[in-house]
């Protein structure tokens, strides 16, 4: 399946959180070899260990807990964190100095000044094993870095699209292919683009027969993004039902090969090239990334792999705004009351208050999720990695409407820098970005739970009904059981009981799901959604109960506000997932909640549109 971009060789015996005297742990080395099986890809468990030690939220679905996950997983040497701390101040003022963002939109590309920025600072190669002339990173180093990357989203997608072809690599390619391209993308010369396989109204790349054994490609309107001026391809060709993904350098087509870009007239990202490509190549198999036919995978792990530094650069770019927000309204005159500012306003403070808690929840569950990469505590995390990204969009989201909120009609003026950031944002989600799979999320945790949960369909009336009230009981007092709140702050305990409820129900639900709809449940997805957004919603209550409990024991600054700000992150969300659950349990009313039994959509679709009379009219 698709691989992780960081694996760890061989994990110590003893980590921080098992040693009992003072005695270090070995650093785990950082090995180029990659596992079999990634954390990153949607897939049905079968390993032999307990499933709440393979995948956190499989484990929260069937209700359990290892108490390792309630430890915030940080830098266990200082000198590690002071390190990466040094690196990311300098890259900082380096790309203060460098970047101008009029003159990118402008100009249409990086400037050179950008670009040795990147390269001085080793962005280019922050993923690349040493071996290769990279620095190979931790997850969370790489979290961090992508952060200051925020600084124009045309600056992060440049490094953002060398990280993922460097991990596409690293994983899949040839030795040949390896100590050939990583190296050239380590120094800045290979400038790579990749094709948007996403695109429902592109074109597409056929793979033919050739001459002397080869093979020909040939592909029009085929959307890609990339560097600007790229002269390095991944391009993935379809050949009798299967597909197969192929590395095309300019340097050595052969004479009769062609590529010839054509871009687009994007909103956004203006400093990127964003288009379509007409291609002629003969390829052999030193051009195949992979295996022949092995193209959908590589896709996957394409669009899994750069899910975690898109969160990081959202999270730095939702610091700034929220900085520049507190700004504008500290210094606005309130539009209500006299002689008071914006910020002031209630209304203006309930509505930085949601964006700020989307902001902690995403943060939290960013570090909290490289943090168990970095100390392979999760043998997987291609759940987790899909919530990320639905917490990523919902970010960006919020950013803009709060700044529209807030600001009003001067964010619509071009001279406004965010009028920028908002056109940036929808392009960016629009071709880079694409949206996990609820399907994919829902039905992996459901066959988890069946493979992993002995199950047998009741048939007496008597037992099915005393199993319903059992099951009713449960749904409405579910006990606790593994006493979550013994690992957390004591002022944190409502929220770890509120976990711990939510991950009784979902088992109870998925349990009653199973037995009354069985194989039925993979054509609904409303219920799938509903499932999801719980799993959502756990993985940011443990991370904010975690993270929260963790800063007031060591005492960081505004501890307090952070215990508060959990708190009220999971007060919300429990409330919501109770809702979600409650009616998914509600088997005879679910189609008052279930808008996939409803058939609002197909009826839209079906009819050609909005079909309700207008509530003016009268009988024909």
């Amino acid at each position: 399946m698709h691989r992780a971009i960081f694996r760890l060789q061989k994990l110590p015996k003893y980590t921080v959180r098992s040693l009992s005297n003072a005695v270090k742990p070995e650093k785990p080395e950082k090995s180029a070899e990659i596992s079999e099986k990634s954390k990153y890809a949607i897939r049905t468990l079968d390993n032999s260990a307990p499933i709440e030690k393979r995948s956190l939220s499989r484990g929260f679905a069937m209700n359990k807990f290892e108490k390792d996950f309630m430890i915030y997983p940080e830098y266990t040497d200082s000198d590690d964190l002071r390190n990466i701390d040094g690196f990311v101040d300098v890259l900082r003022k380096s790309l203060e100095l460098s970047v101008d963002l009029k003159q990118i939109e402008k100009d249409g590309n990086l400037s050179p000044e950008i670009l040795e920025t990147l390269r001085s600072n080793a962005i280019f190669s922050c993923s690349i094993g040493k071996p290769f002339g990279g620095i190979q990173m931790y997850q969370k180093d790489i979290s961090k870095v992508f952060e200051e990357l925020s600084i124009d989203f045309n600056v992060f997608s440049t490094a953002h699209i060398s990280l993922i072809v460097s991990n596409l690599l690293t994983i899949y390619g040839s030795d040949e292919q390896k100590s050939k391209y990583l190296k050239l993308i380590s120094e800045g010369k290979l400038r790579p683009s990749i094709a948007i396989v996403k695109d429902t109204n592109g074109g597409r790349v056929e793979m033919t027969q050739g001459p002397s054994g080869k093979s020909m490609i040939e592909g029009q309107n085929l959307r890609v993004i990339g560097h600007h001026n790229a002269n390095f391809y991944v391009v993935f060709a379809n050949n009798a039902g299967s597909q197969t993904c192929f590395l095309l350098d300019e340097s050595e087509l052969g004479t009769t090969d062609t590529i010839k870009f054509q871009r687009d007239e994007t909103i956004g990202l203006k400093g990127i090239d964003i288009g379509r490509v007409e291609l002629t190549a003969l390829v052999s198999d030193k051009h195949v990334l992979g295996q022949t036919g092995g193209g959908a995978e590589i896709a996957a792990e394409m669009s899994g792999s750069g899910r975690m530094p898109f969160a990081a650069a959202t999270v730095g770019m939702a610091k700034r705004a929220l900085r520049e927000l507190s700004l504008w309204c500290n210094r606005t005159p309130s539009r209500r009351t006299d002689r008071s500012t914006l910020a002031d306003d209630t209304r203006s403070q309930r509505i930085v208050t949601d964006l700020a808690l989307k902001v902690y929840a995403l943060e939290s569950s960013l570090y909290y999720l490289s943090g168990l990469i970095d100390e392979g505590l999760s043998i997987v995390v291609d759940i987790e990695n899909s919530l990320i990204s639905m917490l990523t969009r919902d970010v960006l989201q919020s950013i803009i409407s709060c700044q529209l909120e807030l600001v009003g009609v001067a964010s619509s003026d071009s001279a406004f820098p965010h009028e920028k950031i908002f056109r940036d944002i929808t392009t960016l989600l629009a071709t880079l970005d694409e949206s996990p799979d609820i399907e994919q999320i829902g039905l992996a945790t459901i066959a988890t739970w069946a493979t992993s949960t002995s199950h047998k369909r009741i048939v007496s009336t008597l037992k099915r009904w005393l199993k319903q009230e059992k099951e009713a009981d449960e749904m409405r007092n579910p006990g606790l059981t593994h006493y979550i709140a013994e690992h957390a702050h004591p002022s944190l305990q409502m929220a770890c009981q509120e976990l711990e409820f939510s991950m009784s129900r979902i088992n109870n639900v998925v349990s009653k799901l199973m037995t009354s709809q069985g194989k039925n449940i993979e054509q609904d997805y409303g219920s799938l959604e509903a499932l999801v957004t719980v799993l959502k919603n756990n993985l940011v209550m443990v991370a904010t109960i975690s993270r929260a409990s963790r800063s007031y024991s060591i005492g960081l600054r505004n501890a307090d506000i952070e215990l508060a700000w959990a708190t009220i992150i999971c007060s919300r969300l429990s409330r919501a997932s109770w809702f979600e659950l409650d009616a998914l349990s509600d088997l005879f009313g679910l189609v008052r909640f279930n808008p996939s039994l409803l058939n609002a959509g197909r009826a839209v679709f079906d009819l050609g549109g909005y079909i309700i009379e207008s509530p003016l009219e009268k009988n024909w």
